[in-house]
């Protein structure tokens, strides 16, 4: 195996022991400031302490969990504020980026294709099979903004972005599939004032429900 054959395989070791956190965050099997420790991750997960520690890094990163001095690692409390920092930041990304993608796609910079492949998956899937090609549309939309500070800012955000998708797939789904098409139509017709607000009233008219959703797992 080469190092770079190896290298791939610690990512993915990685990736996997973060994803099995993370849904356990998500489903309370790690409570609020639960300990999680090395040891134990790594027995359950059967991998070295070496992707379990990259998986805690990259939690700690998204807010999920924190190092509580003589208490190792503990699952972060989640506060309204948190969330609202949270819908805050997607409200500065995603609408420039929207109008960015519109541009490129209409002066013809930039190909459109993952997006619509995105969007068809999003189209046929419901209910918790939705949450994951919900989030590659923002994703992909931002990516299709062409600016790399963008995409590299909305990464942080995609974990508790994901909780909340995960935890409040009820609040307005209906809505959320109607404002999906919407901005994706804009975009495509290279729309760009129309898909940047459109994407503004979409996540703000979002916030109120899940936060809502949300509110019996909040500490505050």
């Amino acid at each position: 195996m080469t190092r770079t054959d190896a290298a791939a395989d610690g990512s993915a070791l990685a990736d996997n022991v973060y994803r099995s956190l993370l849904r356990g965050i998500v489903d309370g099997t790690y409570p609020s400031r639960a300990r999680l420790k090395e040891r134990e991750i790594s027995d359950r997960y059967e991998v070295s302490r070496i992707p379990v520690r990259e998986a805690l890094q990259r939690l700690e990163s998204e807010g999920f969990v924190q190092s509580v001095p003589n208490r190792g690692v503990t699952v972060a409390p989640v506060t309204r504020a948190d969330l609202e920092h949270v819908f805050e930041l997607r409200l500065c990304i995603e609408p420039f980026a929207a109008g960015r993608a519109a541009e490129r796609i209409a002066n013809g910079e930039v190909d459109p294709a993952p997006l619509v492949q995105v969007m068809g998956e999003l189209s046929a899937m419901h209910g918790d099979e939705a949450d994951i090609p919900s989030l590659d549309f923002h994703e992909e939309v931002v990516r299709l903004s062409g600016n790399a500070r963008l995409v590299r800012s909305l990464a942080p955000l995609r974990g508790r972005m994901e909780w909340q998708f995960r935890l409040t797939q009820d609040a307005r789904a209906a809505e959320h599939a109607i404002e999906h098409q919407q901005i994706f139509e804009a975009v495509m017709a290279g729309r760009a004032a129309a898909a940047s607000a459109l994407s503004y009233a979409h996540i703000d008219l979002a916030r109120g429900p899940m936060i809502a959703a949300l509110a019996p797992l909040l500490d505050d």
